[in-house]
């Protein structure tokens, strides 16, 4: 298990994610709301989803989904299918103008990335991406635990690590910027 003080550079490294999160949105020339590209790439490499799934996906609440959802619509790169399987839901997927909009600022940031990390080896960016996707990983598994806990335990649970671990100086370090667009 890893240790509190062990996970001291961790935090300091999340949040400098932020600023190349900033970096790669500065740029780049999409026209639209930085969470809808986000959204759209999230649609290029996953398929079609439903609106409470992608919620989900971005930490955010079904209404801020679905004003994302409306604009890339207006914009003509997404569109509602309905669901085969249930009259009451919809899907969201991408017209082709949107796959168009996507893989163009996909390959931006790809290139981006390799300009950035040219003095990085293939291994190393894998090895990285590796860790990244075990990280999101891990506190998907944490958060699906402590949904399973009791209100008052989850409450009690939160305060007590809050207090015991975490400087509050370094409470708004621990959300690193996102993709959320919010």
């Amino acid at each position: 298990m890893a240790s509190e003080e062990g996970c001291g550079e961790l935090l300091a490294r999340l949040s400098d994610m932020g600023a190349v999160i900033k970096a790669i949105k500065r740029d780049l020339p999409f026209t639209g709301p930085h969470a809808g590209l986000a959204l759209l790439a999230t649609l290029h490499r996953c398929g079609e989803q439903r609106i409470g799934d992608l919620a989900g996906l971005f930490e955010v609440d079904l209404s801020v989904m679905s004003r994302h959802v409306a604009d890339l619509r207006d914009r003509g790169w997404i569109e509602r299918v309905p669901n085969p399987h249930d009259g009451r839901s919809w899907y969201v997927r991408l017209t082709p103008d949107g796959t168009r909009v996507a893989e163009d600022n996909l390959a931006r940031v790809r290139r981006l990335l390799a300009e950035t990390l040219e003095d990085w080896t293939d291994d190393e960016v894998a090895e990285l991406s590796v860790l990244i996707g075990r990280l999101r990983s891990s506190f998907d598994a944490h958060r699906a635990r402590a949904t399973r806990l009791p209100r008052t335990a989850q409450t009690r649970t939160a305060q007590t690590r809050t207090a015991q671990t975490v400087p509050q100086a370094a409470v708004p370090q621990m959300v690193p910027q996102t993709v959320k667009g919010h």
